[in-house]
């Protein structure tokens, strides 16, 4: 006799409950999500929904603490070709057998290789920048991990509207990269400084889902300038930068994200040399998750952590104490895990770290507590800054069909290269290309 077929077949994936699907989802891997978005058409809206992208980057947060979801490390480093090569570490035991490759559909605008630089890693976003004569046009939002990015629309303060002519001496600009929690949005601030004798400085502000730049008032600015050395960083809702008041460089500007309001903050006064002028940079690597500010003197770079979250708390540590034989050859970029400090060794670049065309620099890995020194092998040379460092976490941020990113297949493709419709600035490129014949 035939036996009976079962009427009521083994429940699947399909029949979980939508809380348990989305925890079980939430912790695979980024590439194990995506994959899942093939399973069904339900999967596939479920994963790129605006709650589900919300949801994973909240669980990598919370777990932050834990040592399998620490954040790698990403590398960006000029070669002798001047070409971009990214990197992501996880591993501070075996740095170059845990190198994975990353491909940047980018290009510069300018044509000058090199150009393109990073300003910001937030939530497994990359912000980068054309930045050929620091004028900071072309702006990308970037998610490798899901190889797809976001091409800001061009920024309203022009040189025409700043007032200023194209040339060498016009309007720079400092930029940076938050997350507003209030709004669940992410934010590009850009701050000009005119070179006219008494014009104002002034900001503004993308927000993701806005879709427009608007200006934002920065009556701070007006006794505060961004040290234009393209060093910042984002902690607790707040965009740091390194600032200037006078000649003195012992203060940062800060900016909140969510309320969108500028601050200033003064450095410790008892550091060496407090009241002089001194080489300040902000680590995109932080200590613990704090603001972690790199302080130069004569003889070393000091590295101090804000303990503090808000700006009115202005309590400060030192972490350690880097010692530089030769200010003119040694640069720190950035710290690994807590326990070493990248340090960026050269022959002929200047103490901010800008090696004359060509020259080669190396990254070295210091146990601050041993005192010892490791070559990585990663030589690198260029123009301007050869390495850049920041914290690295993967997430599906910019997957979700809202945001309107732009998706690339092929990491290889041919580098996709914005046309800005300026006329100043297409007057400033003409006359640079006069000033190279």
């Amino acid at each position: 006799m035939k036996k009976a077929s079962n009427s009521n077949p083994a429940a699947g994936f399909g029949d979980l409950p939508r809380e348990i699907l989305l925890q079980i989802l939430v912790s695979l891997p980024v590439i194990s999500i995506l994959r899942c978005t093939a399973v069904s058409k339900v999967w596939n809206s479920l994963i790129r929904s605006s709650e589900f992208v919300s949801h994973h980057r909240s669980s990598f947060t919370l777990s932050s603490s834990n040592p399998d979801r620490r954040p790698s490390l990403l590398l960006r480093r000029l070669t002798a070709a001047s070409s971009e090569h990214f990197t992501l570490h996880s591993d501070p035991e075996r740095f170059a057998a845990s190198s994975v490759a990353i491909s940047s559909p980018f290009k510069p605008r300018s044509g000058i290789p090199g150009c393109i630089h990073v300003f910001g890693s937030l939530h497994g976003l990359i912000c980068l920048c054309d930045n050929f004569h620091m004028y900071a046009y072309t702006i990308y939002i970037w998610n490798p991990s899901v190889r797809r990015f976001i091409d800001v629309p061009s920024p309203t303060l022009t040189f025409r509207e700043m007032g200023e002519l194209a040339g060498p001496n016009s309007a720079p600009a400092v930029l940076g990269f938050g997350y507003d929690s209030n709004a669940d949005d992410y934010k590009v601030v850009r701050i000009a400084y005119p070179r006219t004798a008494g014009a104002p400085r002034r900001a503004e502000v993308y927000a993701l889902k806005e879709r427009q730049w608007r200006e934002v008032p920065i009556e701070v600015l007006q006794s505060c300038d961004g040290d234009i050395l393209w060093s910042q960083c984002f902690v607790d809702g707040i965009i740091y930068w390194p600032a200037k008041v006078g000649l003195r460089k012992n203060f940062l500007l800060a900016f909140d994200v969510n309320d969108e309001s500028f601050s200033r903050i003064e450095l410790p006064k008892e550091l060496p040399g407090a009241g002089e002028s001194r080489l300040i940079s902000i680590s995109e690597t932080k200590v613990t998750g704090l603001l972690t500010v790199l302080y130069y003197t004569a003889t070393s770079c000091e590295i101090l952590v804000k303990r503090g979250c808000s700006c009115a708390d202005n309590s400060w540590a030192r972490f350690c104490s880097v010692s530089i034989v030769d200010p003119t050859r040694e640069l720190v970029i950035g710290l690994w895990q807590d326990k070493e400090v990248l340090l960026q060794k050269g022959s002929e670049e200047d103490l901010v770290g800008r090696p004359r065309s060509g020259q080669e620099v190396v990254l070295c890995s210091y146990d601050h507590k041993t005192r010892q020194v490791e070559l990585l092998g990663m030589p690198g040379a260029g123009y301007l800054d050869v390495f850049y460092a920041a914290d690295y976490t993967e997430s599906i941020v910019l997957l979700e069909p809202e945001v309107c990113a732009v998706s690339y297949r092929d990491p290889e493709v041919e580098p996709i290269a914005r046309s800005v419709n300026f006329d100043l600035e297409d007057a400033h490129f003409k006359w640079c290309a006069e000033q190279r014949r």
